[in-house]
């Protein structure tokens, strides 16, 4: 996926989350699949539709996860996961316990720095 057409799939999904908490993944899929179905191909477009709906999903269960999950998946104790992080502990307990969202654009760079979703492509 590259990097423009996962911009879009954030944005879309922050906007309708937002709208619709019900947002179902088939929904999300589908609504970034017409989007850039509607785009002309060329080659600076072209897209292998059964790697961008597989990089959809994994998309799809990183924005769903909770920072929690994430600090669990990584097998560090919350606070060496702030320090190695550079994440002020409180911080990252208001995130864990959900008292203060964690920053969508933040998650997604945790995730790919621990493996849970392939970097974009450049």
């Amino acid at each position: 996926m590259k990097d423009k057409q996962r911009k879009y799939a954030v944005k879309l999904f922050q906007k309708t989350i937002k709208e619709y908490p019900d947002y179902t993944e088939e929904e999300f899929v589908k609504d970034v699949e017409t989007h850039l179905m509607s785009l002309p191909l060329t080659p600076n477009n072209y897209f292998d539709p059964y790697s961008l709906w597989s990089a959809l999903h994994e998309l799809w269960r990183v924005l769903n996860m909770s920072m929690h999950d994430v600090v669990e998946y990584s097998g560090l104790k919350m606070s060496k996961f702030a320090t190695r992080y550079c994440i002020p502990y409180r911080t990252l307990q208001a995130w864990c316990d959900g008292t203060n969202p964690c920053p969508i654009y933040i998650k997604i760079m945790l995730c790919e720095l621990l493996g849970l979703i392939r970097k974009t492509d450049r």
